[in-house]
């Protein structure tokens, strides 16, 4: 997975990193709660640079993870 890098970055930093494919610092992520129970839900990670994204489709969600509007126009 190109973007592991960037996961695991935020999981450990709350920050995405460098994009994996321009290695632009600006980028960005949100995760989405679907599961209050669980804090399951999903996220995406994205530059806002290239706009080249990751969808992930099945995460646990910590409550310092941002929750922000995802941009249009993004390149899965």
């Amino acid at each position: 997975m190109k973007w592991e890098k960037n996961l695991k970055s935020i999981i450990e930093e709350n920050a995405p990193g460098n994009c994996h494919v321009c290695n632009s610092i600006n980028t960005d992520y949100s995760m989405h709660i679907i599961d209050d129970k669980t804090n399951m839900g999903y996220g995406v990670i994205w530059c806002n640079d290239c706009k080249n994204a990751f969808h992930i489709s099945r995460i646990k969600v910590s409550p310092n993870m941002k929750n922000i509007p995802v941009p249009e126009g993004l390149k899965y």
